[in-house]
């Protein structure tokens, strides 16, 4: 299984939803493996520096591969990557920049996914009972994307788990990104 992590614009958390993936499903005894494409190469030297998690091999095959994608949509290897992948999973903030930017990257998903049933948006930093929190539905209709029913909270752990790894998450930290892995393996 392919997954391409995408948005066309930085700060939304392709890199740590990316690595973090990697972990739940390397903990679940899945053979993964990260494709770094993205220039600033932040995910390879987090992988190289403070985790188990391979980064992707030519020639080498692996039950799931996790693309992380360049912030741009003009990118020629965001659409590559899109191209050879199974699934997309379109991250955004609950932030009107974040709307605008995954309603474009949206656009270049569907175009390019072989398979274009099979991108989903997933909120990451999302607040609880804040507008913004509660207007997730309202959102993901208007970029056209399903949205997961799950969502990554906005916490300190998650930047942490760059400097700390893994296991310096707290159950229920871990426990967010295990139910979007469920949810991304069934879609």
């Amino acid at each position: 299984m392919i997954i391409t992590i995408c948005n066309g614009k930085g700060g939304a958390g392709k890199t740590t939803l990316t690595v973090l993936l990697a972990c739940a499903f390397m903990d679940a005894g899945r053979n993964v493996a990260v494709l770094d494409r993205d220039p600033q190469a932040t995910a390879s030297r987090w992988i190289r520096e403070s985790t188990s998690i391979k980064l992707a091999q030519e020639g080498e095959s692996y039950d799931i591969l996790l693309i992380d994608t360049p912030p741009r949509l003009d990118s020629p290897l965001l659409v590559e990557s899109l191209q050879e992948s199974d699934k997309a999973i379109l991250i955004s903030s609950p932030s009107p920049a974040d709307l605008w930017t995954s309603q474009d990257t949206a656009k270049i998903i569907k175009e390019n996914l072989p398979n274009p049933e099979k991108v989903r948006l997933l909120f990451n930093q999302v607040q609880k009972n804040t507008l913004l929190g509660r207007e997730l539905e309202s959102m993901a209709e208007q970029i056209g994307v399903p949205r997961f029913e799950n969502h990554l909270s906005r916490k300190q752990a998650y930047q942490h788990a760059a400097l700390l790894g893994w296991k310096a998450l707290n159950t229920e930290t871990r426990q967010e990104v295990f139910k979007v892995a469920l949810e991304i393996a069934t879609l």
